[in-house]
């Protein structure tokens, strides 16, 4: 855990549904799904039972520590993270069950513009996160709709490439045509983003970058992709993917050019002065 994530997590100061969001944020950076599941549960317990509050007593805002975002929000997130730990785990009709939910926050009667835009909002997510399930599930036909759906939206490209490769890993597909509109001018650019959420984003599309072209044998692709996930990973705290892609590097390293060979040598040399890294986590006997 990052020593900003340690701060917020620790201050008396944050409500408990910004903590569980940041949480959960956590866990899926470190692909730690049984987790997940418990910080899920207590968001949607804490945010419910809130919402009935209101419901009973009116606004009680004043006598609690203030929220960053609209009740509704938390609401539909704990439904919107829950599908996602489902996805996760192949389990798509429960994915789409929660989707159900979060698709149809109107039924909550929170009508303030800034809860009405968050409603709007999941209305988009489910839309995204039903293609996502269907895709997962083995649904090609779909592949092309998907993928202009995306395009429509700048923020949706990014997810929506990693959910695209989850796919064509888990279904051997073929999604060269997909890739070619986006390589390599949108990877730079997600290079880019500086914030921790698209940081995350960026590593998980190397990561099914990584895959996909181990898969193709196209391994010089494979070479470049794990050595890239490796320098931004290795400051991020995520064990499990960094310990699978150093793994899958080991595969591969005999077809590393020198240059390559020289790049990963610095990387695991950096790991291993880094008190926080992953080293000291796999020391600790905690890695998986």
């Amino acid at each position: 855990m990052q020593e900003n994530e340690e701060v917020f997590l620790l201050s008396d100061q944050n409500h408990v549904l910004d903590k569980a969001f940041e949480l959960f944020r956590i866990c899926y950076k470190q692909n730690d799904w049984n987790e997940a599941k418990k910080i899920i549960r207590h968001m949607h317990k804490v945010s419910e039972n809130l919402y009935k509050t209101q419901q009973k007593y009116g606004d009680i805002s004043p006598l609690q520590l203030p929220m960053k975002r609209p009740l509704i929000f938390y609401i539909g997130y704990s439904y919107l993270a829950e599908s996602i730990v489902y996805q996760k785990q192949g389990l798509y009709e429960e994915a789409r069950s929660c989707i159900s939910h979060y698709e149809n926050l109107d039924q909550y009667n929170l009508s303030d513009p800034e809860s009405q835009e968050e409603v709007n909002r999941f209305k988009i997510f489910a839309k995204a996160n039903s293609y996502a399930a269907d895709l997962l599930a083995g649904n090609f036909e779909i592949l092309l709709e998907y993928h202009n759906f995306i395009k429509s939206d700048d923020e949706e490209v990014l997810p929506g490439l990693i959910t695209i490769l989850e796919a064509a890993n888990l279904n051997n597909w073929n999604v060269d045509h997909i890739l070619n509109d986006h390589l390599p001018h949108d990877l730079e650019a997600f290079a880019s983003y500086e914030d921790i959420g698209n940081r995350v984003y960026y590593i998980k599309l190397l990561f099914q970058l990584a895959l996909y072209t181990f898969n193709k044998k196209s391994y010089h692709d494979t070479i470049n992709y794990i050595l890239e996930y490796l320098a931004i990973a290795v400051n991020m705290d995520v064990y499990r993917e960094f310990i699978t892609n150093a793994a899958m590097y080991e595969k591969v390293r005999k077809l590393a050019s020198t240059e390559q060979q020289l790049r990963y040598e610095i990387i695991i040399k950096g790991v291993l002065t880094n008190e926080k890294n992953i080293n000291s986590h796999v020391l600790n006997g905690n890695a998986l």
